[in-house]
């Protein structure tokens, strides 16, 4: 998990990343902490691990998940939990058929006698 940003460690003008790029990519990958670049006293980038980035990315995805799904529920697109069980035991049941048929199919199309 990211640690807390330290606005004394963290914020960086953007005149040291060039000329330090490799030393503040080290100390973001080893403190797991952002640095933030500044260009004439505002914001101008992030520099950020990325392992860091990919979690934020998931989170992001994750709660959009939520947000439609809160969404959908605010206008009645819901099913019961009984309406749910009986559909995935359906598709359950179809999967494991079309599995079996295959099973039990020459590659010629043509079903085996005997069930082999």
């Amino acid at each position: 998990m990211m640690q807390h940003t330290l606005p004394s460690e963290d914020i960086r003008p953007i005149s040291l990343f060039g000329s330090r790029a490799t030393e503040l990519l080290k100390a973001v990958q080893m403190n797991r902490r952002p640095v933030f670049l500044i260009n004439k006293g505002k914001a101008a980038g992030v520099l950020m691990d990325i392992e860091e980035y990919e979690r934020l990315l998931e989170l992001i995805e994750f709660h959009e998940a939520i947000i439609a799904s809160e969404a959908e529920a605010d206008r009645g697109e819901v099913i019961s939990h009984e309406q749910l069980e009986k559909e995935s035991k359906e598709w359950v049941k179809k999967a494991n058929h079309q599995k079996n048929t295959k099973k039990h199919t020459k590659s010629n199309g043509r079903k085996l006698q005997g069930g082999r």
